[in-house]
């Protein structure tokens, strides 16, 4: 189902539930109460998942590190997502094998490790998507990942876990809230709350496109809009609830191995990952106590520099340095506020609050669970409408608009000598089919009807023209950001080009309505925000 940006729409109240904040955990909580059978309107200030829920690892995962804080209920239900969120979108979840290398001078030993690693699949228990955790002795490690420092290294262990894109998992799941009748509306800025007494009623919200507002009216409001919680309508009651951490990634040249790497910090007792991703290496994260505006956290030298020399600790063999980084991005996680504890061992778990009467708020929580704290929200909801909550959460069995229909591994086996029929690389295709499962086709035939269409964006990267056009077509894309940070991430996976964004900003001006003038603003636009400290 092609999304279409239509502000009008919001004024077709009133609802029975307004979600503010377009994030993992504002789109989960409308696609849930969608399926229940709610009138439901979503709505955000900037584009789709254009904040926290972008600046992730990219996993779903248990969290093996929240075992040494006996977060028990955390690992177990976030394994447990890890099964329920292949089985909704296998096109989406991909398996990732992780290796942890250990060193006669880590703080965690390879006994602990290894009671962790064997404690962590017996909490995943069966049909789980990865295989049980091994050993590798040092010969092993050293020939499997011969760029690691081999100095200490006395071997490691395997483990499996999932990695997803970020972005386009959000944009799925807001999709499927639209094909279940929810009113769905990017760049819609709520500007206050509508109020009767102490109870909210709804919220003014205008177009941040034309400057178009309009009262909405909703019988229930769900602020969902991560570290801009408190910002909504200035609640500032919410300010003593919440704690920002930053998390600061960087994009770094390919490392010669399809593993993940788990690394333990030298000097702060953390630990942090080198992920694959889209044929490059994710270095994150950092977790750094925050006390600015939300609108204001940036990618900073310092962390630059912690990266990069925790990297070089463990990745001898990659020769990293500055001038290696392709790109990096920052966002912040909005945690729990418990007073007088170090910001690492600040709980990841969620929490609802009710502020006011007809207004609940989300805090804290992980992209892996959203879906979960989603359900427990729209139960919370049907309750303060008196409706029935009987039946278990709807997206538990859910299919994705994208979702193969048929058995995935079948699906793919058949899509990749399609897509390569049609010119595109082996990486090209089978990026494409995971990118937009079986809207892949839609891709492919604009590439059939114009094979131009079928050339790289950039030549070491797997995405074509035709996205460009699919995109703007069909993904709600505002500005020539949405399409090349979020959509495509190519402001992420690549070091500043002026000309190449004109290219494609020209190649998606017909869609977009974009005259010469326009091209030239989303260009500076989009530059301003592509850039490296």
């Amino acid at each position: 189902m092609p999304l279409k940006r239509d502000f009008d729409q919001l004024r077709d109240g009133p609802f029975d539930l307004l979600v503010i904040g377009g994030g993992a955990y504002g789109a989960w909580t409308a696609l849930d109460a969608a399926l229940r059978g709610l009138k439901v309107a979503l709505v955000d200030k900037g584009d789709w998942a254009g904040g926290t829920s972008m600046a992730s690892t990219k996993l779903i995962h248990g969290g093996l590190r929240y075992l040494e804080q006996l977060r028990l209920d955390l690992v177990r239900s976030s394994l447990e997502e890890r099964k329920v969120l292949t089985a909704i979108a296998p096109h989406r979840i991909l398996p990732l094998r992780f290796f942890i290398p250990t060193y006669e001078t880590n703080r965690v030993g390879s006994i602990k490790l290894k009671t962790g690693l064997w404690l962590y699949d017996l909490m995943a228990g069966k049909n789980q998507p990865v295989p049980a955790h091994g050993h590798l002795n040092k010969a092993e490690a050293v020939e499997r990942y011969p760029f690691l420092d081999s100095t200490s290294l006395s071997g490691g262990f395997v483990y499996g876990d999932c990695q997803t894109d970020d972005f386009r998992m959000v944009l799925d799941v807001v999709c499927g809230a639209r094909q279940a009748g929810a009113v769905a509306v990017n760049y819609a800025q709520a500007m206050g709350l509508l109020s009767q007494g102490r109870r909210v009623v709804g919220a003014a919200v205008q177009d941040l496109t034309t400057g178009a507002g309009v009262e909405v009216k909703a019988s229930v409001v769900v602020n969902a809009a991560g570290p801009w919680v408190p910002l909504v309508d200035n609640i500032h009651i919410l300010s003593s609830h919440i704690r920002y951490s930053k998390g600061v990634h960087l994009v770094m040249p390919p490392l010669p191995t399809k593993d993940a790497l788990l690394l333990m910090t030298g000097h702060d007792d953390r630990i942090f990952f080198v992920v694959p991703w889209y044929g490059k290496s994710l270095v994150g994260t950092t977790d750094n106590e925050y006390a600015g505006h939300p609108d204001h956290v940036r990618v900073e030298a310092g962390d630059i520099d912690y990266l990069l020399s925790e990297a070089n600790t463990h990745v001898k063999g990659a020769g990293w340095d500055r001038n290696a980084i392709l790109g990096a991005f920052a966002g912040l996680r909005t945690l729990q506020n418990e007073p007088g504890k170090p910001l690492s061992q600040v709980t990841r778990e969620w929490m609802l609050v009710e502020p006011r009467p007809g207004l609940l708020a989300s805090i804290g929580g992980k992209y892996t669970t959203a879906r979960l704290d989603a359900a427990k929200m729209v139960s919370r909801v049907l309750a303060l409408l008196d409706r029935p909550n009987n039946a278990a959460p709807p997206t538990v069995g859910y299919s994705f608009p994208s979702t193969p229909k048929a058995d995935f591994k079948a699906w793919r086996k058949q899509w990749i000598p399609r897509a390569m029929a049609s010119k595109l690389a082996y990486d090209m295709a089978a990026f494409l089919m995971l990118r937009f499962g079986t809207a892949a086709s839609r891709v492919l035939d604009l590439i059939q009807q114009d094979p131009e269409l079928g050339r790289r964006i950039a030549p070491d990267l797997p995405f074509c023209r035709a996205e460009v056009i699919h995109c703007a077509r069909h993904e709600m894309a505002v500005h020539l950001e949405d399409l090349l940070r979020r959509r495509i991430p190519l402001t992420i996976l690549s070091k500043p080009d002026p000309a190449l964004a004109c290219e494609i900003a020209e190649l998606a001006a017909p869609e977009m309505g974009w005259s010469t003038t326009d091209i030239q603003t989303q260009v500076a636009r989009l530059m301003a925000h592509w850039s490296l400290p």
